[in-house]
């Protein structure tokens, strides 16, 4: 499979650098397209892909291509390949915010998936979420499956249910940074370093992720089997509890998820 990607930004440099590793794609197989010559070279020199200035050329040899252009520079960058004969394929998109109708639209000729990544996909340790434009075949779908595998877990949802992913997924890193941080300040007014509070919290969160993930468990469930009866983690829940944080979060997805669906109009 040779994939080219439009666009080599973080995100793209993350999944070329997944996809290699997970031997998904060799090098040779990669093509990026990118408007800076600075940028290519870094990447040439990292991976070992083929690089270009051409949008058209890394169409022209491709199977399947990525775009992974800024949102606000997709239209223009979607103009320039309206045109291109070779544009044919299958296209999977992970523009934030642009729609599989303005994607279909703006390329008639092609099969197009739209994907929500999130920001873990730069460690392979990303949630993506996909979902199928009306030509996809089911084949482009467990071949955007395979490609966005290589950085972590991926679901297909329907692309009505968008809003809700970019708004917890997408967006929640920062929520849940925003709770580390707010943990790592009591641990330091208890007397811990700012650097060890930090590596504790960070990978206290990381642990707590794996664990729910790989023994298949429900927060509830975790929960309950951390607070044993009048001990320190029953001490916490009970502030917690008592709080307004669960309503607070609730609050902090729905206006993500509200920003989300404004941002797609």
């Amino acid at each position: 499979m040779k994939i080219g990607f439009i666009g080599g930004g973080k995100m793209a440099e993350a999944m070329v650098d997944s996809l290699i590793a997970r031997k998904v794609a060799v090098p040779r197989a990669v093509t990026v397209s990118d408007i800076s010559a600075a940028r290519r070279r870094a990447l040439k020199k990292r991976y070992g892909v083929a690089v270009t200035g051409s949008n058209a050329e890394a169409v022209r040899v491709s199977d399947v291509i990525v775009l992974a252009v800024k949102p606000q520079d997709l239209a223009g960058v979607l103009a320039g390949l309206a045109a291109c004969p070779a544009l044919r394929g299958l296209v999977i998109s992970i523009a934030a915010g642009k729609t599989l109708a303005f994607l279909q639209a703006a390329l008639p000729g092609a099969r197009v998936i739209r994907v929500m990544p999130n920001l873990a996909c730069q460690v392979s340790e990303g949630m993506s979420v996909f979902c199928a434009g009306r030509r996809a075949t089911a084949s482009d779908r467990r071949t955007a499956a395979r490609v966005l595998g290589a950085m972590g877990q991926v679901i297909e949802l329907p692309e009505s249910r968008f809003d809700a992913v970019t708004a917890l997924s997408g967006s929640g890193p920062a929520f849940l940074a925003y709770a580390l941080d707010a943990l790592v300040e009591g641990a330091v007014e208890q007397g811990l370093e700012r650097r060890d509070a930090v590596l504790l919290a960070c990978q206290t969160m990381l642990g707590t992720g794996l664990v729910l993930v790989r023994k298949g468990l429900r927060p509830s469930e975790l929960i309950a089997a951390v607070a044993s009866p009048n001990g320190t983690t029953a001490a916490g829940l009970a502030v917690l509890e008592k709080s307004a944080l669960r309503r607070t979060l609730a609050r902090t997805v729905r206006a993500a998820a509200r920003r989300s669906r404004e941002l797609s109009r």
